[in-house]
Parts: C-alpha cells; sequence; structure tokens
C-alpha cells in the first residue's frame, strides 16, 4: 500500500504542476511565452530592431530573409526565474562587402561608442553562471557544466564590448558574395537583481 500511496502523489503532483504551466504561441508562431511555477521564457521574432542591440547597422548591410538557408534573422529572447535572468537579442544582417571592411568599420564604431574593445577570433559566446572573479570579457569561455555555449566556426570574427553581465557582440562571417553579419546584445542577472 506504501508504493501506491507514492504513486498516486507522484501523478497528483505532476497534475498540478502541468496545471501551471502556461504556454501561447502566436498564429504565425513567430512570439511564445511559456510559464511555469519555475519560471517564464519569452520568445519575439516579429518586435526587433537593431536599436534593440545597441548596435549600429553596418551601411548597405540587408536584413537576412526568413527562411533564406540560414537560422531566422532576428529573435528577441528572455528567460527569467527565481535564479536569474537572461535577455538575449539577435539580428542577422548580410552586406556585399567583404568582412575585413565590415570588421574595420565596426572596430571605429564599437570603440567611438562604447570604448575597449575585444576581438575573438572563431571564438564562442559565453553565458557562465555561478560566482566569477571579475566581469571582464574574455575570448575563451571559463568552461564549466553549467555554461551555455554558442559555438562559431572558426572564420568568424567577434568584436565585444561590455562586460560579462551586459554585453554588445558583432560577428562578421565571411560569405562566397560577401560579409554576414550577427548583432547580438546580452543581458543578464542573478536571482537579486532585475531585467
Amino acid at each position: 500500500m506504501n508504493n501506491r500511496f507514492w504513486f498516486l502523489a507522484f501523478i497528483g503532483v505532476a497534475l498540478a504542476l502541468s496545471a501551471c504551466v502556461n504556454v501561447k504561441k502566436s498564429e504565425n508562431g513567430d512570439n511564445v511565452d511559456v510559464k511555469t511555477p519555475f519560471g517564464s521564457v519569452s520568445v519575439r521574432t516579429d518586435q526587433v530592431k537593431p536599436e534593440d542591440t545597441g548596435l549600429n547597422v553596418y551601411p548597405g548591410a540587408t536584413p537576412i530573409p526568413k527562411g533564406s538557408g540560414h537560422d531566422d534573422n532576428k529573435a528577441n529572447v528572455n528567460i527569467s526565474s527565481p535564479w536569474g535572468q537572461l535577455k538575449v537579442i539577435a539580428l542577422g544582417y548580410h552586406s556585399d562587402d567583404p568582412p575585413e571592411k565590415v570588421l574595420s568599420w565596426y572596430r571605429k564604431d564599437l570603440q567611438q561608442k562604447y570604448g575597449k574593445l575585444l576581438e575573438c577570433k572563431g571564438g564562442n559566446i559565453s553565458f557562465r553562471e555561478g560566482k566569477r572573479e571579475n566581469n571582464e570579457l574574455t575570448c575563451e569561455s571559463d568552461k564549466s557544466d553549467k555554461d551555455i555555449n554558442f559555438s562559431s566556426d572558426t572564420n568568424t570574427v567577434e568584436l565585444k564590448t561590455g562586460s560579462k553581465d551586459k554585453q554588445h557582440i558583432v560577428a562578421v562571417k565571411p560569405e562566397a558574395d560577401g560579409s554576414k553579419i550577427s548583432l547580438v546584445y546580452v543581458q543578464k542577472h542573478g536571482e537579486k537583481d532585475s531585467i
């Protein structure tokens, strides 16, 4: 009888928790909201603007069209839990100019706007959880079991400004007909802060 009690208790808790999960999806699938007692995730792909990243668009660059063989060209993702929050805004562009010309323009633009600039080749964008010795950006990720890594290939060059908790990133990748440009803004906070 003891095993039957625990089985019924488990089913009851599972049903109660599943009743607390709320999922909303827009008709075209561009927006998704998931809310649970443990946190929420919000994804927006229809209302993302370059100014949301705090970065300028390279002159003459055009947005990468949705469904063009690339990942979706833009997203605004917000993750919230009792342990912290993460906001990532990303947009993709294409330029007919070669990567070095694009990078040269962004080096100047980012230094004028934000000051200190870090250049990384083929690195990872890493959001490390837990305590850090400092909040300074690096090219190498501090590998741990709790890292969330987005790898880029060895041909991509990333220009980063800010800190580990608030980053502006421009990633430039060569393409046969020019350059792919990714504009990314990352902001994260621990459990005592808010975005």
